[in-house]
């Protein structure tokens, strides 16, 4: 598949973005971020931001701080740049596999439903590149229809399916992350409209490991102790 064609895709994808909006995917994503603790501060790079939805909600929060969005969609950019005009909100078209970003490094780095539209044999590429974007401890965030449900649509609602639009395993996604010195944290196989139909992941930079001692609270150091007793009353002999 050239680039051009998947441009020329998505660049005829606006209006059928519009018509979607903020739903409760996107909603979801923006949950998602604010617990994760976006703030007025924040630095966020959203690669593959489409139209900008999610741009929209994402600069409520961040008021402060900068939010740099890539698409490689030129028409996509241009209709975001003409909806959201805050001064800490750019937007560029790109190619998000090799895209060199203006922020040096982000707290934050999304990529929501967007890796299932990238032909496999870049990912690899991709992942490497945007660990380059991650400060330290921030946080690259990964959406994606569940492989399962993929292939249920190929073979039952094929029309749903965008121009690139492919299973993309948990395996894959670790080796891609090993490759790029990169560290899955989380994996959430969950629900939005039909069962099971989306997985999260959460990813940040590979630590050391350290072998640091817990710094607990009185309050936890409380409740570990009263387990402790409570056990040993329970198995006394």
């Amino acid at each position: 598949m050239r680039k051009s064609e998947v441009k020329k895709y998505y660049d005829n994808y606006i209006n059928e973005q519009y018509s979607i909006g903020v739903n409760d995917r996107i909603f979801l994503m923006y949950e998602k971020l604010k617990s994760l603790g976006l703030s007025s501060t924040s630095s966020v790079i959203e690669l593959g931001c489409g139209i900008g939805v999610v741009t929209h909600l994402i600069r409520k929060t961040v008021t402060v701080g900068k939010i740099e969005s890539i698409d490689i969609s030129g028409e996509s950019i241009e209709f975001a740049k003409d909806k959201i005009k805050n001064d800490n909100v750019s937007f560029y078209q790109g190619d998000v596999t090799e895209y060199t970003p203006k922020i040096k490094q982000a707290d934050f780095v999304t990529l929501f439903d967007v890796i299932e539209h990238i032909p496999i044999e870049l990912h690899e590429k991709l992942f490497i590149n945007v660990a380059k974007m991650l400060k330290n401890d921030g946080w690259l965030l990964l959406n994606i229809p569940s492989p399962e449900s993929v292939k249920w649509d190929a073979q039952n609602n094929p029309e749903v399916l965008q121009i690139i639009d492919q299973p993309i395993p948990l395996e894959l996604i670790l080796k891609n992350c090993a490759n790029a010195d990169l560290e899955i944290i989380k994996f959430e196989n969950y629900s939005i409209w039909v069962e099971n139909d989306y997985n999260f992941v959460l990813i940040r930079k590979k630590k050391v490991y350290e072998n640091k001692p817990l710094n607990l609270s009185l309050i936890q150091k409380v409740k570990r102790k009263t387990w402790r007793i409570k056990f040993k009353k329970f198995y006394k002999y």
